[in-house]
C-alpha cells in the first residue's frame, strides 16, 4: 500500500517531535552541568564560610528550588519520549 499525504505528514510531525525530544534532552544537559558548577561552588563556600554565615542556606534553597524545576522538566520529557516509540509504530503501521 503506498503512503499518502496524511502518512508523509504525521511522519513528518513525529520527527518534528524527536527533533525537540532531542534539543531537549541536550538542553537539560546544559541545565546539568549549570547545576553542577553551582553545586560546586556553594560547596566551595561552605568550606570557606565563616560560622553562623546565612547565605549558604538561601543558595541551598534556591538550588532545592531549581532542581525541582528540573525534575519536573525531566519527567514530562521521559513521558514524551516513553511514548514516542508507540507513536512511530502507529504512523509507521498506518502508513503500510
Amino acid at each position: 500500500m503506498a503512503a499518502t499525504a496524511d502518512d508523509d505528514d504525521r511522519l513528518a510531525r513525529l520527527e518534528e517531535g524527536q527533533d525537540a525530544l532531542v534539543r531537549g534532552v541536550a538542553q537539560m544537559n546544559e541545565t546539568l552541568a549549570t547545576h553542577t558548577a553551582m553545586l560546586e561552588r556553594i560547596l566551595l563556600a561552605a568550606a570557606e564560610e565563616a560560622p553562623g554565615g546565612g547565605d549558604l542556606a538561601e543558595a541551598l534553597r534556591d538550588m532545592a528550588t531549581a532542581l525541582a524545576a528540573q525534575e519536573a522538566a525531566l519527567a514530562r520529557l521521559d513521558a514524551r519520549l516513553g511514548a514516542l516509540p508507540g507513536q512511530i509504530a502507529e504512523a509507521v503501521g498506518a502508513a503500510s
